[in-house]
């Protein structure tokens, strides 16, 4: 599945999709990806690939050898709303979300995590063990392990309409008009970075909020868990306030990437709303960017889950 013609992007949203990609360093690119991998996973076509080539994309080598950083292709696809995978996934999951909502009942999720072996260094054969809130959080006598490092789990989303407060709602806002974006390794976490350039992952703005919601005295946790987006499924971070006695979950640059894509209305889903629709805890204060959800023996392993 390839994006549609280069022609139907005027040249100002191509230039400003490079453009946006290139507020990134050079020196954190890792040109590895072929242009098979644009279109077959980001749905770049060879027409849309060149076009951002004549407009700065980064790459190395000519001809069938360029080779361009697997996270340039990841945001420029979604930037120009391309028919990805991942876009469409999430597209369902902000639907399924508001939906929900608007019925005013929960949705539920059927989960896979597929386990692989985390290496060397240990005796024997894997040993696989899931962190605790999977059972914890998941749907009572769900969460079953079907085969060596295989485990299905149910999850139970709730319909929460809340909107914070004029205090959170203020702390929210320092945020909010950040762009969601998928960072290299070398900014990963870097706050400073984020600021200067306005485009951050879900870590670095989890932990900004927390970090002045305690100089506000706000009660907040850092939470994380899993963002559930049929039929994929990714490791996420968020904030979460304590919402007399509940933790109540706020995600602003996710709700404001959700209504920049056109997946929600901003009217319905304004940064200050809670998305406890979209994710599932898991764990609280997780020490990892890439946090846990498997280990074999107590090392993390490497997982691949599904959702439906």
């Amino acid at each position: 599945m390839s994006a549609p013609a280069a022609d139907v992007f005027a040249p100002e949203t191509l230039r400003q999709a490079v453009d946006r990609i290139l507020r990134v360093p050079d020196a954190h690119r890792t040109f590895a990806k072929d242009a098979a991998f644009a279109e077959g996973t980001w749905a770049i076509g060879p027409d849309l690939l060149e076009a951002l080539l004549d407009h700065g994309l980064p790459h190395r080598g000519e001809g069938g050898e360029r080779r361009f950083e697997r996270t340039d292709l990841h945001n420029i696809s979604t930037y120009l709303r391309l028919p990805s995978p991942y876009f469409q996934a999430l597209t369902r999951k902000a639907l399924a979300m508001d939906a929900a909502a608007r019925q005013g009942e929960p949705h539920r999720h059927e989960l896979e995590l597929r386990a692989e072996c985390a290496g060397p260094g240990h005796e024997g054969a894997c040993a696989f063990t899931p962190v605790p809130g999977l059972e914890r959080h998941g749907e009572p006598g769900s969460l079953r392990e079907t085969s060596p490092g295989v485990f299905t789990v149910g999850a139970r989303l709730p319909s929460d309409t809340h909107v914070f407060d004029a205090d959170r709602s203020a702390l929210l806002s320092l945020v909010a008009d950040w762009e969601l974006y998928v960072l290299p390794d070398g900014v990963i976490e870097d706050e400073g970075f984020s600021r200067a350039t306005r485009l951050a992952n879900c870590l670095i703005p989890t932990r900004l909020l927390l970090r002045e919601a305690e100089r506000r005295g706000i009660r907040a946790r850092h939470g994380a868990g899993l963002l559930v987006a049929p039929p994929f499924t990714t490791l996420h971070h968020w904030v979460e306030f304590d919402i007399e006695g509940a933790w109540v979950p706020a995600d602003p640059v996710l709700l404001t990437a959700f209504t920049r894509w056109g997946m929600t209305e901003p009217a319905a889903w304004p940064y200050n709303r809670s998305v406890a629709g979209a994710v599932w805890h898991l764990l609280t204060w997780p020490p990892e960017v890439f946090f846990p959800v498997v280990h074999d023996h107590g090392r993390q392993a490497p997982l691949h889950i599904s959702a439906r």
